[in-house]
This record gives C-alpha cells, sequence and structure tokens, in this order.
C-alpha cells in the first residue's frame, strides 16, 4: 500500500493539484468507484463541489486497502508527475542522468543507491525551487532511500 500511504501524506491542496493533473475520464471513474457521486447543480458553484469532491476522495483514499486503489493512487501521483517536469530535470540533471526534460528511458534503479549525504544534497537543492512536499513525493515515488531522515514528516 505504498501509493495509498504517499497519498494519504498529501495535503488537501496537493492531493487537489495531484487529481486536477488526472483526465477527467479517470477522474470521474475514481469519482464513481468510490461512491462519491456529482450534485446536480446548476449555476456557478460547480467548482466548490468538485473541490468538496476531490476532499471527500482524499478521505475515502487515506483509509483504501485493496492493491487496485494501490495502483490507482500509483497512478494519479504518476499523472502528477508528469506535470512537474523541472523537478524531475533538476533532479536528473543534479545526478548526471541523461533526460529528456526530465524523461528518461530506463528504470529509475538508480535512485535506490543514494547515500544519505547525495540524498541530502539534492533535496537541498530542489528546496530552492521546489516545495518540500513535491520533492518528498517525487523521491518517495521512484524509491530513494533516507527520505524520512532527509525530509521530515512535517515537512
Amino acid at each position: 500500500m505504498q501509493f495509498v500511504t504517499m497519498v494519504a501524506a498529501m495535503t488537501d491542496p496537493t492531493f487537489a493539484e495531484v487529481i486536477g493533473a488526472s483526465p477527467r475520464k479517470i477522474r470521474e471513474t475514481l469519482f464513481a468507484r468510490m461512491n462519491i457521486k456529482a450534485k446536480k447543480q446548476i449555476g456557478l458553484k460547480v467548482h466548490a463541489k468538485l473541490e468538496e469532491r476531490t476532499k471527500k476522495l482524499h478521505e475515502r483514499l487515506k483509509t483504501a486497502m485493496t492493491s487496485q486503489e494501490d495502483k490507482l493512487c500509483e497512478e494519479l501521483v504518476r499523472n502528477w508527475l508528469y506535470t512537474k517536469r523541472p523537478l524531475l530535470k533538476a533532479t536528473l540533471d543534479h545526478l548526471g542522468v541523461k533526460n529528456d526534460n526530465g524523461l528518461v528511458e530506463e528504470e529509475p534503479a538508480f535512485f535506490k543507491d543514494l547515500s544519505t549525504e547525495k540524498v541530502q544534497e539534492l533535496v537541498d537543492l530542489l528546496k530552492k525551487d521546489h516545495p518540500a512536499e513535491h520533492i518528498k513525493l517525487y523521491l518517495g515515488f521512484v524509491g530513494v532511500p533516507h527520505l524520512d531522515t532527509v525530509i521530515p514528516a512535517a515537512a
């Protein structure tokens, strides 16, 4: 339940950004699977209803228990990361990994070998331009070790 744990740790604004990065069809499928219905609305309160539905979805995903829900959370984070290419590029450039604006063709197995010092150095560099929560999500997604030591849970 690695990805459910990631989603559970997100702040509401970051989760809303993650949901917003997903295609509408995927969002609506997820709302339907979690039995979060859209109320029929006439007028200008559509945005407020999406916020309400997003908060309900976040609460439900925090306690998700199935591997299918974990896969959904993984896909949500993957879609969101695609919108964070400057963060990905800065990370890969710092590590000397050949990339195409933050994308690589190989599996990012090289992340797992980073020492605490290298992770600290990387995080310090990235914090200049990116929120700590986004850094932790990305590095956690790709399996960087020592994150809890370098970026405490409250960050």
